[in-house]
């Protein structure tokens, strides 16, 4: 019996995840070298953690670091293992 992925408990941010292929995401990091400088914030976690700042409605980057927190045991679904820290979040903020 083939499963449905799409069921309505599914987060709604790991559905968007799923749309977008790694190969992408993976030729924009070789493009724009986006690792470059933040070796323990790779470019996916990056997206992960201002998509979810959105989704969330979230004003600033300590509400969404907060959040990430908050919820840290349930992020397995977005295929991060801990929340980035708000320090190397802000610094890849600040650069981009």
């Amino acid at each position: 019996m083939d499963k449905d992925r799409k069921f309505p408990g599914h987060p709604v941010l790991s559905q968007i995840l799923e749309l977008i292929p790694t190969g992408l995401i993976q030729s924009a990091n070789r493009k724009h070298q986006a690792n470059r400088y933040y070796k323990r914030l790779p470019l996916r976690i990056h997206l992960v953690s201002l998509l979810y700042g959105v989704f969330s409605y979230c004003n600033g980057l300590r509400e969404i670091c907060e959040g990430m927190l908050a919820c840290e045991g349930k992020l397995a679904h977005l295929g991060l293992d801990k929340a980035p820290a708000r320090s190397t979040l802000s610094d890849a903020n600040t650069n981009l």
